[in-house]
């Protein structure tokens, strides 16, 4: 079964008794508990469904909770995130602990239904996934296909009531590179920038080529190169504009924060490498960098010495508490980055 069947058929009640969802596709796993939850009697859920850390679980805290009789529902569901034993780890369960789990999973009471969620990968070798692909469902949460994904995207604009004609849709697709074959970006990520998009338009209006551009992350990035590039030329009134253009196109300060952050650790890592001997095209293989990006990141490195890297990154990380926290607001805190590293 694929995804789109295993949460339908939960959707219908129709429900295995153990799970195994794994990946990088966080939206996909988060989804997984969300339709758990809505089979359930809301009124009841929490003593329905229990969410376990799989990091510290014990085996007696895992048959109590198993164990445990539904109350004015008709299952019981526990959801164990991240369990350590389908990662080839063993931190709370010794061998005899394992096989007793294992031999557990096919005593299951008919009322119990277990999901094991683990962001990121699971070793495939281990007895435990062998168990639960046997007495249940193992499924790899992996990027969506071209129409799945087309689907998915168009779904999500008509939920935030813009409109969007197909052809924006594929440009969007096209723009965001979520199928490339080296991308890290997820669902949560193309959620956030179609929610964007949304704000930016506004409900019962149009998305254009024109907007996606406007705002696509390829244009956020060339913006912090930009910004990066104005500090370590010291030219404050330039790299303002650049950070006030950001945010009134609906950039947050901690997003640009994050983004400037994520640049500087780069641009040290590149260095570091430079220096090692490394070519900019080793490099960037290396870091599963594009080496354009590489490459860039050395130019900046001629701007900034390690001790302003080190003390701007200081910065954003003590300003990212303090506007969390409500000690500082983010625009006060992105003025006061421009104009003491433009000095």
């Amino acid at each position: 079964m694929d995804y789109k069947d295993i949460i339908r058929s939960m959707k219908n009640n129709e429900f295995k008794s153990a799970y195994l969802f794994y990946g990088r596709e966080f939206y996909l796993l988060e989804n997984v508990i969300k339709t758990c939850k809505k089979s359930l009697n809301e009124s009841m859920i929490d003593f329905n469904m229990d969410i376990l850390d799989g990091k510290e679980l014990t085996l007696d805290q895992f048959m109590s909770n198993a164990e445990t009789l539904p109350f004015m529902d008709e299952r019981k569901i526990l959801i164990i995130k991240d369990f350590e034993l389908l990662k080839g780890k063993k931190k709370n369960f010794s061998d005899s602990d394992e096989a007793e789990l294992i031999d557990y999973l096919d005593k299951i009471p008919s009322t119990t239904v277990i999901v094991f969620i683990v962001y990121g990968d699971v070793d495939k070798r281990k007895s435990l996934v062998k168990k639960i692909n046997k007495v249940g469902i193992v499924n790899h949460c992996d990027k969506l296909g071209d129409m799945d994904l087309f689907k998915w995207i168009k779904n999500k604009f008509r939920q935030s009531e813009v409109a969007i004609n197909d052809s924006e849709v594929m440009y969007f697709i096209e723009q965001e590179g979520y199928r490339d074959k080296n991308s890290e970006k997820t669902l949560s990520d193309l959620e956030n920038e179609i929610n964007k998009i949304a704000s930016f338009v506004g409900k019962g209006n149009n998305v254009t080529k024109a907007i996606i551009d406007k705002l696509s992350q390829k244009k956020v990035e060339n913006d912090i190169f930009k910004l990066i590039d104005e500090i370590g030329n010291k030219n404050s009134s330039h790299a303002m504009k650049i950070v006030t253009d950001m945010i009134l196109e609906g950039e947050s300060v901690l997003g640009i924060f994050a983004m400037v952050s994520k640049q500087f650790k780069l641009v040290m890592q590149s260095r570091q490498l430079l220096e090692q001997g490394y070519t900019s095209k080793a490099i960037a293989e290396k870091i599963g960098a594009h080496p354009f990006v590489v490459n860039k990141a050395l130019k900046q490195g001629k701007l900034f010495d390690d001790a302003a890297v080190v003390d701007m990154l200081n910065f954003i990380l003590e300003s990212d508490f303090k506007i969390k926290n409500g000690l500082m607001r983010d625009t006060l805190a992105v003025e006061i980055l421009v104009s003491k590293y433009c000095q």
